[in-house]
């Protein structure tokens, strides 16, 4: 395959040496774990035990929350101490007892067993926001996948969780790319990975040797795929969803749109792993790879870590050095947040923590005002107008902010990183998206509240007629109908039957769109709730329940009178 380029991006230190020359290995057991309620994109999952409940690893502790939510299991076995609305705590009673899920068969489950397999089990993205993994499984309900892209770029300096899990499970995460080939319909898998990781590579390629030739005699039942594998250069944000897209398949995502809106769906490699596990195991996600790297710890290393693991716990077993620790940042470098304390634990999406030291990563200097050498322009993978973009965030114009596609900035740090004025550019960006999403917010609420009052209005004339029109069936039935009546009624039945059948297809369609809405508004902004969204949901699907009782009584009529 051909290399394709996206514009702009820059050449950073990698500084990965210090994580990826250890082996795999497993952090201790906590004592204890306190797992946050919201994980991943969207609502916070809802609580389903209580005070002293005992569990054990996998036990389900919470569930999602409407569409964009995920369930949430305990990672350790032992009782519940508290539960609040943020968080469940749990104490370890040591025993590390499991509750797995019956395993299947990924090959002859049929689709819908295998999502809600993933649903049930709470997976999500865990190379970004941690998107809910059934919702992606569900793509093809809306749109044609032709290529499963895997990321492996792990473009962002310092992180190699990715680069780990590929080396000691390339053929387990290879399957898990086919279950979810399988589920989207995808014809063609993709691996990208950069050059940056020759023993990763390695492992994919002899993985991938063995696949050919378990492909070349498929059974019967097999989804026939094609795996390819893409090596590119070296090039901070190629691991950017659209970034990746172009370079490996020389596509546009549209603005404002997602990968799948021209057929290609993009998973990380240990979301791919967790998916496996999932399904061939039975195992819900309740631990992660996470790297632990940076000048202020002694053994760096790359850990399977149980969610809800204190951080400052898993930093001091890492040989943490508190005198010459300056921050700890969650993420890489470039767009990762600082932690204002250690006391927070592990989540799904903890996929690296940074222990620097002040030299290693020393804060920035002193804002001075914009020279306008376009050093900005000139990197930026998306190709926006970054000074423009700057001064209109500061004057909070943002009607001419949307003009300019600010939402298709990927906040991935290039321009703040060569600034010589040293702009905190991206975190301009991201007040005015945040200010922009408000302001959206309040207006879909005011249209929701008017949509909602019409349809209030609407349901109340159709009931209205509903009870005139039986008023009136109750009085014919006082005389008997003759067999021109009886005809009548018959023609006015089947009327209603078209009609109904009419309103159900609608009311699908309805559900269909709404899904549709909120899936996508949870891709583009996974950072807000979607209240409104999913309320619209609930009423769509509320709708259509109404209208297939509604049809079924009317056949069940018409059944009757029919009968001798």
């Amino acid at each position: 395959m051909p290399a394709y380029e996206f514009p702009g991006g820059i050449t950073l230190l990698e500084r990965k040496d210090r994580s990826n020359q250890s082996p795999l290995r497993n952090a201790p057991l906590p004592a204890q774990v306190t797992l946050p309620l919201k994980q991943h994109t969207g609502n916070p999952a809802i609580p389903c035990v209580a005070t002293d409940d005992a569990v054990q690893v996998g036990s389900l502790i919470a569930k999602r929350d409407g569409m964009v939510s995920a369930n949430l299991h305990a990672s350790i076995s032992g009782t519940v101490t508290q539960v609040s609305d943020s968080a469940i705590t749990i104490d370890a009673d040591g025993l590390d007892r499991w509750q797995a899920l019956p395993p299947l068969d990924w090959r002859t489950e049929n689709h819908a067993v295998l999502i809600d397999r993933l649903d049930s089990c709470g997976l999500v993205g865990l190379g970004g926001a941690g998107f809910p993994s059934y919702i992606k499984a569900q793509i093809a309900d809306h749109h044609r996948i032709d290529t499963l892209v895997v990321n492996a770029a792990e473009c962002e300096p310092y992180i190699t969780a990715d680069d780990l899990a590929l080396r000691h499970y390339p053929t387990d995460i290879m399957e898990g790319a086919q279950i979810v080939a399988r589920l989207c319909g995808a014809q063609q898998i993709v691996v990208g990975i950069e050059d940056n990781k020759p023993d990763a590579i390695r492992a994919l390629k002899v993985a991938l040797s063995d696949f050919e030739q378990i492909n070349d005699h498929p059974t019967s039942d097999q989804h026939r795929v094609n795996i390819t594998l893409k090596v590119i250069e070296t090039r901070y944000p190629s691991g950017g969803e659209r970034q990746f897209i172009k370079k490996l398949l020389n596509l546009d995502v549209p603005s404002g749109g997602l990968p799948a809106d021209i057929g290609v769906l993009c998973h990380n490699p240990g979301t791919l792993l967790a998916a496996l596990r999932a399904v061939r195991d039975g195992k819900p996600l309740v631990e992660r790879i996470v790297t632990l790297t940076g000048d202020a710890i002694s053994a760096p290393g790359n850990y399977w870590v149980r969610l809800g693991t204190s951080i400052e716990t898993l930093l001091l077993q890492a040989g943490l050095e508190n005198q010459q620790l300056y921050h700890v940042i969650v993420g890489g470098p470039m767009m990762g947040v600082p932690l204002s304390t250690l006391d927070t634990p592990v989540m799904k999406t903890t996929n690296c923590l940074i222990a620097a030291t002040r030299e290693e990563l020393p804060p920035a200097p002193a804002e001075s005002s914009c020279i306008r050498c376009g050093a900005c322009e000139s990197v930026c993978p998306v190709q926006l107008l970054p000074q423009q973009l700057h001064w209109y965030a500061r004057a909070e114009s943002d009607d001419t902010l949307e003009k300019l596609h600010l939402f298709d900035c990927i906040e991935c740090g290039a321009c703040s990183f060569v600034c010589p004025s040293y702009i905190p550019l991206v975190q301009d960006y991201r007040s005015a998206k945040q200010r922009i999403r408000v302001k959206r917010i309040e207006t879909a609420k005011a249209d929701h509240a008017k949509h909602r009052f019409e349809f209030r209005q609407a349901r109340l004339a159709r009931e209205d007629a509903e009870k005139q029109a039986r008023r009136q069936a109750r009085r014919g039935q006082i005389r008997q109908p003759s067999d021109s009546s009886k005809a009548s009624d018959s023609a006015a039945l089947q009327v209603d039957l078209r009609s109904l059948r009419i309103a159900q297809t609608a009311a699908k369609a309805a559900v269909r769109k709404a899904e549709k809405t909120l899936a996508r508004a949870a891709a583009q902004d996974p950072n807000q709730r979607h209240d409104d969204l999913e309320t619209q949901l609930a009423t769509a699907q509320e709708n259509l329940k109404a209208a297939d009782t509604r049809l079924t009584e009317a056949r069940a009529t018409m059944a009757q009178q029919e009968s001798p």
